[in-house]
């Protein structure tokens, strides 16, 4: 895409719309003459404002050479009209004028003229700042398709990215299958984020989980996401063991990553038949892991261990705790706990414990992802600059 006028050719202007207005007949068949020979060949004429108007509210010019003095609707008036329309306000307008009063000059800009060029009129003037003038009108729209194909890419781009995280669909089987109820959000701080979950049924009942955060966000990391997924698409029984499984994706991350990107990640395993939660950490937020009628006993989970894609030999320990059918594990990025709130605290260690005791204590099993996250975003934690992911795993 071009980035300066200087880089349009000439042939991206030649039938470019020109519209020359003014109530002396000689002068606009000079201007037209002078652009013609120039190598402009759709250019058209108005002798007036009131007619000028009629033609650019019919089919607007691609710019506007404009006489101030004029009958019927002078030049200044076709400027506010001009600019006063969605469809024309961006229409560049050269005022021809032999004004050599300053006031009047900046009279003809607070109008809505984008230049000015002198009358009688000078030919390479004329020629030069029309040329200009189409050139950066050009260039603004070539911005504008390549804004408009960018944002259209991104947002299919955020499409595949939604539909590979779990689905409710999805999330509804394994309730039905195994009784583990799974509660998420995951929101980009852009229109691409570098956070990823996913969940695995697996034949035995069980169920292989894990909650990442690529370094960064944006399209690299996105595409990291996808990269991830794909690693963990078919893995089959390696659920079983998450510190291995673990290992073999931080060597294939390594492999992948670019240079001074790596990943945040915990990797677990709830079974159902054993009662039990296994899993291994990668440098990940640790969760909060507890009982619903105990809170004043809840904990977070140790997820210490290297990054993922740092380095191929990092090893991960297996981590294996209770997790019955009154147990819970809540599971987030970092943004919960490193986005400022409104009363400049972050809502990280003790805060947050304590507010997740304040909200399972002496009631209920409560929608604990819903309300945390509410509250998290009446504190301020709205105003993310990072993506924020969040999952919560109990039983019915």
């Amino acid at each position: 895409m071009p980035q300066n006028p200087n880089d349009i050719p000439f042939e991206q202007l030649a039938n470019r719309k020109i519209l020359i207005v003014d109530d002396v007949k000689s002068l606009r068949d000079v201007m037209s003459l002078i652009l013609h020979k120039a190598g402009f060949k759709n250019i058209q004429q108005a002798e007036n404002g009131q007619e000028a108007m009629a033609k650019i509210t019919a089919a607007p010019p691609d710019l506007i050479i404009l006489d101030l003095i004029m009958p019927i609707m002078g030049g200044m008036e076709v400027c506010y009209q001009v600019r006063e329309t969605k469809k024309t306000e961006s229409i560049p307008i050269l005022v021809q004028t032999a004004m050599h009063d300053n006031e009047e000059r900046l009279k003809a800009f607070a109008a809505g003229a984008s230049d000015l060029v002198t009358k009688p009129v000078n030919a390479l003037e004329l020629v030069i700042r029309t040329t200009l003038h189409l050139k950066n009108l050009v260039l603004t729209e070539n911005r504008e398709r390549y804004r408009t194909r960018v944002a259209d890419e991104l947002a299919m781009a955020k499409d595949v990215q939604q539909n590979i995280l779990p689905s409710s669909k999805h999330l509804r089987k394994i309730r039905e299958q195994t009784g583990i109820q799974i509660s998420s959000m995951c929101q980009p701080s852009s229109e691409l984020g570098g956070d990823f979950w996913g969940v695995h049924a697996l034949n035995d009942g069980s169920i292989g989980f894990y909650v990442t955060d690529f370094s960064g966000h944006g399209v690299v990391s996105a595409l990291n996401t996808i990269r991830l997924h794909t690693l963990l698409f078919n893995v089959g029984e390696a659920w079983q063991e998450p510190d291995r499984l673990l290992s073999s994706i931080n060597q294939s991350l390594c492999d992948m990553l670019p240079t001074e990107q790596y990943a945040t990640m915990i990797l677990g395993l709830i079974s159902p038949k054993n009662n039990t939660l296994s899993y291994a950490g990668a440098a990940s937020p640790p969760p909060i892991y507890g009982l619903w009628e105990e809170p004043d006993n809840l904990q977070y989970l140790d997820t210490t261990g290297l990054p993922l894609g740092i380095t191929r030999t990092a090893t991960y320990d297996l981590q294996t705790v209770p997790f019955t059918k009154n147990h819970f594990l809540f599971s987030f990025s970092d943004a919960l706990i490193e986005t400022k709130l409104n009363n400049d605290t972050y809502l990280e260690g003790e805060e947050l414990i304590g507010l997740v005791k304040y909200l399972t204590g002496g009631r209920p099993k409560p929608k604990l992802l819903d309300q945390l996250i509410s509250t998290f975003f009446e504190r301020g934690g709205n105003k993310l600059r990072d993506d924020l992911t969040a999952v919560c795993f109990d039983y019915l």
